[in-house]
C-alpha cells in the first residue's frame, strides 16, 4: 500500500517512524490494567459491528488499515501537532501566551498523539488509555469538562482527516479515513467511561467523607423522616447517647419514631418542635434534659433532590448548665455573706445581752421548773449564735496561717474536746494513727474546725447503742494527677444511717442538709470543704444507705520549700 507524501501544511516530518513520548511514563497496577482490557473490549466490539471488521477489528485483514493510519500520522507528524494546538486554543478561546506555555502545551499533545499512534499500530499497546484514565483520576482532564475534551479530539479528527484527504487516494484514502473516525470515536468514548468511573469514584468518596464526618461527630445526630417521624439514620454518638439509658438499651434506634425514645411527659414538646421545623425550616430547644444530661437540640429541614429529611443535632450543655448554676449559687452566696456579716453584727449584740440576762436570772431561780426553762432558753441562744458564727465564717474566711500540723496531735485533741459531748453518748470512737505520719502543710485550728464538723456528722447520723466511729490516719506515697508531693489522709468513717445516691453530689452545697427541720443550716460540710480547698487539700464523700458514711480528706506534707517560704515569710 502506497502513501503519497503530498501535504497541503507543507509540514512533513523526515525521519519520523516510531516516535517516543517524552514525558514520565505511569507505571499501571494489574487490576488497573484489567480494568481498561475489559473496557477496551466491549467499546471494541460495539465499534466493529457499527464499522464493520474490515474497517475496524483486530483481523489479519485490518493490519494493513492500521499501519497505514499509524505511517501517516508520523510521517505528517510535525503539521497535525502544530494544527492541532492552534485549533486547540481557538477552541478554548485562550488569550495569546507566551512561548513556554506553548511549548507545553505542544508537548502535553505531541505525548498524547504519540501514544494514540502506537496503540494505532498495536491495539494491545494501551498506555495512552493507563495515561488518559490517570488523568481524569488527578490529572488536567480531571478539572476539565467531558465536553472540552470530545471538542479538542473532534478537532484532532478533523486535522488527521484533512492530510488523509490530501496525502491518500483511492479505496486506502476511504479505508483509512474510516478507521480513524472510528479510532477517535474508540478514544472519547474510553475517556467517557474513564470520567463516568472518576466521577462515581469521586462520589463514593464524597459519601464516605459526609458519612465519616456525620458518624465521628462528637455531638449526637439524627436523621428523621418527615411526619412519620421515623429515624432514618443516627450517629455514634447518637447511638451511644442511646444505649446510656437503660430502658432502651437493647432497642434498634433505627425505624423507629424519634418520640418512642422521648419521656411521655417530653414528647408533646418534641412534637411542637418537629411540625415547627417542617413549617419554618428550623428550630431551636435549649437545654432539654436526656438523662443527666442536657442538650441544645438544632433541627432544620434539609433538601436533596426530592427528598427531605430532618437533620437534629443534640449538642451537650450539661458543663455550661453547670457552671450557671456554679455561678448563681456564687452570687447567692456572696449576697448572703453580706446578709450573714449585718445580721451577725446586729444580733449579736443583743444576743449577748438576752444571754446575760438569763444566766443572771438562772444562777438566782430556787424553782426547778423555771430554772430548766431558762437553761432551754439559754441553750438556744447559744446554738443562734453558733449559726450565725458559722454564717460569717462560710461567708468571710479568715486569713489561713499554714505550719506544720502533726495531724496525730490535732485528732486527739479534737477527740478529747467531744468526749464529755451528749451526743456522743453510747458511741465507740476508735482512732486508728499512724505512728510514722507526717507533718502535714495546714492551718491548724481550721483542721480541727474540719475534724470537729466531720464527728459531729457522724454521731448524729450513727446510733447511740451500736454507734461506731473510726479515726484513721495515713501517709500517702504519691499526690494524684499533676500535683506529684507527698500527702496525708485522715478519714472519718461511721457506721450511721447512710447518705441516698441522689444526694451525694449535693452534699457540699451550702444550706443543703438531709437532717431534720431544725438540727442544722446546711453549712458543715460546705465549710469542711472550703477549709480543705484553702490548704490545697482533697476532700471526698463515700456512703451507702444503711452501711454509713466515710469522709476522706488529703492534705499536702510538710517540705523543704515549705520550710524556705516559712522563713522568708518570717
Amino acid at each position: 500500500m502506497k502513501i503519497a507524501r503530498v501535504c497541503g501544511c507543507c509540514n512533513v516530518s523526515k525521519s519520523n517512524y516510531h516516535l517516543k513520548a517524552t514525558d514520565q511514563p505511569i507505571e499501571a497496577q494489574p487490576e488497573e490494567i484489567q480494568v481498561i482490557r475489559e473496557q477496551l473490549s466491549v467499546i471494541e466490539r460495539m465499534l466493529s459491528r457499527i464499522w464493520g471488521e474490515d474497517i475496524y477489528s483486530r483481523q489479519p485483514s485490518n493490519v494493513k488499515t492500521r499501519e497505514a493510519a499509524a505511517n501517516l500520522i508520523e510521517n505528517h507528524f510535525d503539521g497535525i501537532v502544530d494544527q492541532w494546538v492552534d485549533m486547540v486554543h481557538g477552541i478554548m478561546g485562550a488569550p495569546p501566551i507566551d512561548a513556554a506555555i506553548h511549548e507545553r502545551v505542544r508537548g502535553d499533545l505531541s505525548n498524547s498523539l504519540i501514544r494514540l499512534v502506537d496503540h494505532l499500530r498495536n491495539p494491545d499497546d494501551i498506555r495512552t488509555y493507563v495515561h488518559l484514565r490517570r488523568h481524569c483520576q488527578t490529572g488536567m482532564l480531571a478539572r476539565a469538562k467531558p465536553s472540552q475534551f470530545n471538542t479538542i479530539h473532534i478537532a484532532l479528527k478533523q486535522v488527521i482527516l484533512g492530510h488523509v484527504r490530501t496525502a491518500l487516494t483511492g479505496e486506502t484514502l476511504e479505508r483509512v479515513r474510516d478507521f480513524v473516525v472510528a479510532s477517535i470515536d474508540e478514544r472519547r468514548l474510553m475517556v467517557s467511561q474513564f470520567y463516568i468511573e472518576s466521577r462515581e469514584r469521586l462520589l463514593r468518596d464524597s459519601e464516605q467523607k459526609y458519612r465519616n464526618t456525620i458518624d465521628h461527630a462528637p455531638d449526637p445526630m439524627y436523621e428523621i423522616e418527615p411526619r412519620t417521624w421515623i429515624v432514618l439514620g443516627a450517629n455514634a454518638a447518637a447511638e451511644q447517647l442511646h444505649k446510656m439509658e437503660p430502658e432502651h438499651e437493647k432497642e434498634e434506634i433505627l425505624g423507629r419514631p424519634i418520640t418512642d425514645f422521648v419521656p411521655e411527659e417530653l414528647r408533646a414538646g418534641v412534637l411542637h418542635l418537629l411540625e415547627k421545623v417542617m413549617a419554618e425550616g428550623s428550630a431551636q430547644t435549649p437545654e432539654f434534659p436526656v438523662g443527666p444530661f442536657f442538650f441544645d437540640v438544632n433541627s432544620a429541614l434539609i433538601s436533596y433532590g426530592e427528598n427531605q429529611f430532618i437533620q437534629m443535632i443534640l449538642r451537650d450543655v450539661t458543663q455550661r448548665r453547670e457552671m450557671i448554676d456554679s455561678l448563681i449559687k456564687a452570687e447567692r452566696l456572696a449576697a448572703a455573706g453580706t446578709f450573714a456579716a449585718g445580721v451577725a453584727h446586729e444580733v449579736n449584740n443583743p444576743l449577748a445581752s438576752i444571754s446575760s440576762l438569763v444566766q443572771s436570772l438562772s444562777s438566782g431561780e430556787e424553782d426547778p421548773q423555771r430554772r430548766t426553762t431558762l437553761h432551754t432558753i439559754l441553750s438556744q441562744i447559744t446554738r443562734i449564735s453558733g449559726t450565725l458564727k458559722d454564717l460569717v465564717n462560710f461567708a468571710r474566711p479568715a486569713t489561713a496561717k499554714h505550719k506544720p500540723v502533726n495531724l496525730n496531735i490535732a485528732v486527739s485533741d479534737t477527740l478529747r474536746l467531744v468526749n464529755y459531748n451528749k451526743r456522743f453518748s453510747g458511741i465507740q470512737i476508735d482512732p486508728i494513727l499512724a505512728a510514722d505520719l507526717k507533718p502535714a502543710y495546714a492551718d491548724d485550728n481550721e483542721i480541727q474546725q474540719v475534724l470537729l464538723n466531720l464527728l459531729f456528722n457522724a454521731a448524729d447520723a450513727t446510733a447511740a447503742e451500736s454507734g461506731a466511729i473510726k479515726v484513721i490516719t495515713e501517709n500517702i506515697r504519691n499526690g494524684h494527677g499533676s500535683d506529684k508531693r507527698h500527702r496525708v489522709m485522715i478519714k472519718v468513717i461511721d457506721n450511721g444511717i447512710g447518705i441516698p445516691a441522689e444526694h451525694l453530689e449535693r452534699v457540699f452545697d451550702p444550706f443543703f442538709t438531709t437532717k431534720p427541720a431544725g438540727a442544722g443550716a446546711g453549712l458543715g460540710l460546705s465549710l469542711c470543704q472550703r477549709i480543705v480547698l484553702s490548704n490545697k487539700g482533697t476532700i471526698k464523700v463515700e456512703s451507702e444507705v444503711g452501711r454509713g458514711t466515710a469522709v476522706t480528706i488529703t492534705l499536702p506534707v510538710y517540705e523543704e520549700s515549705e520550710q524556705v517560704q516559712t522563713a522568708q515569710l518570717q
